[in-house]
C-alpha cells in the first residue's frame, strides 16, 4: 500500500512538473500570437485587402508611360468576403530550429478565406448579368522571431502566398521585380519561400513612381494581375490593373504619391492574379486565382524602419 501511495504521489508531481514546464512556454507562444495581430508586418488586414473593394478602372492611370501592351479588357469584380470569411490560425516552435536556443521562435500564419467572387464583364444585357462563384483561398506566411530586451521580435518574414484550395488547375506568381524612380532600388523576389528582413522589404519615398513587372505561371488559360496597395485601414486600399507585356508577363508604374499620409509607416501590397475564365466567363467556369503580399515601407532616407508593431 505505501508503495502503491508513494507511486501516485511521484506521478502527481510528475504531471505538475510537466503542466509548470508548458505554461511559460505556452504564455511565450500567446506574446508572439499577439505581436503578430499587433504588426503592421503581419497583421490580418493583408490577408483579406484584395476582396473589398470594386475600384478597377476599365483603363488603367493616363500617366502610365509604358507602351506596347494590353490593357484591360472591360470588368467589373469584386470578392465578397462575409463577417465570419477569414479564418485564422497561428502555429508557433521554440526554438526555430531543434536544438536551438528558446530565444527563437518560427510562427506560421494560416488564413482560410471563403466568400464569392461576384463578375460583371457584359452590360448588353437586360437585366445586366453578375456572375456568382463561390471561393476558398488559402493564405500562407512564416515569420522567424528572436527574443531581447525582454520581449519578441519580428527578425524576418515571408511573402504572404495565397491560392486557391483544390484549383481546376495551376496558376502561381514565379516573379515580382519593383524598381524605384527616385531612390533607383531594385527589389527581386522569384522565391515565395523566401524570409526577408525589414531591411530587404521594398521602401518607397512619398511622391516615388515604381516599376513593377509580375510574371506567372499556369497549365491553362491567360489570367490578369492586379495590385492592391495603400493602408490596412483608412483612408482606403486601391486596386489597380497591370498592363499586359505577354501571356505571363505584366507591367505598370506605381504611383506612391497618392498615399499622401504619415510616414514611416508599413503598409500592405498584394499582386493578385485572376484566371482569365474566372473573370470573363459565366458562373460555369471555376474560380482559380493566386497571390504574394508583400508588406513595403513608406519613408525618407533619413526615416528608421518602423519597429515591430
Amino acid at each position: 500500500m505505501k508503495r502503491a501511495v508513494l507511486y501516485g504521489v511521484l506521478v502527481a508531481f510528475a504531471a505538475a512538473a510537466v503542466l509548470i514546464g508548458c505554461a511559460p512556454l505556452q504564455s511565450e507562444k500567446s506574446s508572439i500570437t499577439r505581436l503578430l495581430v499587433e504588426s503592421g508586418y503581419t497583421d490580418d488586414a493583408q490577408a483579406g485587402n484584395y476582396g473589398a473593394n470594386d475600384t478597377t478602372l476599365e483603363q488603367p492611370d493616363s500617366t502610365s508611360s509604358i507602351v506596347c501592351c494590353q490593357r484591360i479588357p472591360f470588368v467589373r469584380f469584386r470578392r465578397y468576403i462575409p463577417a465570419r470569411g477569414v479564418e485564422r490560425m497561428v502555429d508557433v516552435r521554440i526554438p526555430a530550429d531543434s536544438g536551438g536556443p528558446d530565444s527563437t521562435a518560427l510562427a506560421t500564419i494560416t488564413w482560410t478565406i471563403t466568400g464569392e467572387l461576384r463578375t460583371c464583364f457584359d452590360t448588353t444585357t437586360n437585366p445586366i448579368c453578375v456572375w456568382r462563384k463561390p471561393f476558398t483561398d488559402v493564405a500562407t506566411r512564416k515569420v522567424y522571431l528572436e527574443k531581447y530586451d525582454d520581449r519578441w521580435h519580428i527578425v524576418k518574414l515571408s511573402p504572404l502566398v495565397s491560392a486557391t484550395q483544390d484549383p481546376a488547375y495551376h496558376l502561381n506568381i514565379t516573379n515580382i521585380h519593383a524598381v524605384s524612380s527616385l531612390s533607383h532600388d531594385t527589389f527581386d523576389l522569384s522565391s515565395a519561400d523566401t524570409l526577408l528582413t525589414k531591411e530587404e522589404l521594398p521602401w518607397f519615398e512619398p511622391g516615388d513612381t515604381v516599376d513593377v513587372t509580375v510574371t506567372v505561371q499556369s497549365d491553362d488559360d491567360s489570367c490578369w494581375v492586379f495590385l492592391h496597395h495603400g493602408r490596412a485601414g483608412a483612408p482606403r486600399v486601391w486596386r489597380e490593373p497591370y498592363l499586359k507585356r505577354s501571356t505571363w508577363r505584366f507591367e505598370r508604374k506605381w504611383l506612391v504619391g497618392m498615399e499622401a499620409y504619415e510616414r514611416p509607416d508599413v503598409r500592405p501590397s498584394i499582386h493578385d492574379a485572376i484566371g482569365w475564365g474566372t473573370l470573363w466567363a459565366d458562373s460555369s467556369q471555376p474560380y482559380v486565382a493566386a497571390a504574394w503580399g508583400i508588406p513595403y515601407i513608406v519613408r525618407m532616407p533619413a526615416d528608421t524602419t518602423p519597429g515591430d508593431e
